[in-house]
């Protein structure tokens, strides 16, 4: 237990590095602007796991699949960034539905395209 923990941290830490550069090569200007990196990260992510899922040397260990999916992955993608930019969109209806329904719709096409790719 402590191990499959220790992997998800260490692979956490990679992943918000991660995270963290992509937001500062997309930086966000103002709570009114569409949170382009958080949406990038998110779908980015989706695919990857996508990707992943279909790979049974990653899923069929449990130290693989706590360091990169729970750990790396969980780490770049961010769900509480996206819920706090929505609510701050939620002034602007317009863009709060699209950022919402563009993060969710194409973060599953992502991860459908990524089951797909895998096959290949």
């Amino acid at each position: 237990m402590l191990r499959h923990a220790s992997l998800a941290a260490l692979g956490a830490v990679i992943g918000s590095l991660g995270r963290y550069e992509v937001a500062l090569l997309i930086p966000h200007h103002t709570s009114e602007s569409f949170p382009w990196a958080t949406f990038l990260v998110n779908v980015l992510g989706a695919l990857i796991i996508g990707v992943i899922s279909q790979r049974s040397v990653i899923m069929e260990s449990d130290a693989r699949r706590h360091f990169v999916v729970t750990g790396v992955l969980g780490g770049f993608t961010t769900f509480s960034a996206l819920a706090v930019e929505a609510v701050q969109l939620s002034a602007r209806p317009a863009m709060f539905f699209i950022y919402v329904c563009a993060t969710f719709g194409v973060g599953l096409a992502a991860t459908h395209i990524g089951r797909k790719v895998a096959f290949r």
